[in-house]
């Protein structure tokens, strides 16, 4: 395939890929939480408190992002809003004790799920094609430096 044929197939299929893979906003089984949400949880169950910003670099999202995520998180008792008392205008994340048993309710990791679309659509490749994504999506990664 030439290059920039391959260059507008990619550019066709990769939003479709990731419409039909991404589970960020699915519910998770059994729960009232998304896999982002969980993603959130995790991080404060594993670091303790962290800044809107350091929790928005951890998850590679943007403030707004974040700050929209943590409402609604927040908004279901998952996790809360601190001041530090030295310096009032730095608010940091913890997880409460309900998103504590969210989390542990939340069982096997995310690729580990039966409902997880990219695992379900890895289990109907043959090896070989399994083989030939995962080298090309490296040499894709290869090929554009990081951030750029």
């Amino acid at each position: 395939m030439e290059e920039k044929a391959a260059v507008e197939e990619i550019t066709r299929l990769y939003p479709a890929v990731h419409r039909r893979l991404r589970t960020s906003g699915r519910l998770l089984p059994g729960g009232d939480v998304t896999a982002r949400m969980l993603s959130v949880l995790r991080h404060l169950a594993a670091y303790g408190p962290l800044t809107v910003g350091d929790l928005a670099g951890r998850l590679r999202l943007s403030r707004a992002a974040t700050t929209e995520l943590l409402d609604r998180v927040e908004s279901r008792g998952l996790v809360a809003r601190m001041r530090d008392q030295r310096d009032r205008r730095r608010v940091y994340v913890r997880i409460t004790e309900r998103g504590r048993t969210a989390t542990v309710n939340a069982g096997r990791d995310d690729a580990e799920r039966d409902d997880d679309p990219l695992a379900a659509a890895v289990r109907t490749m043959t090896p070989q094609e399994r083989q030939g994504l995962v080298d090309g999506l490296r040499a894709l990664l290869r090929g554009r430096p990081a951030g750029g």
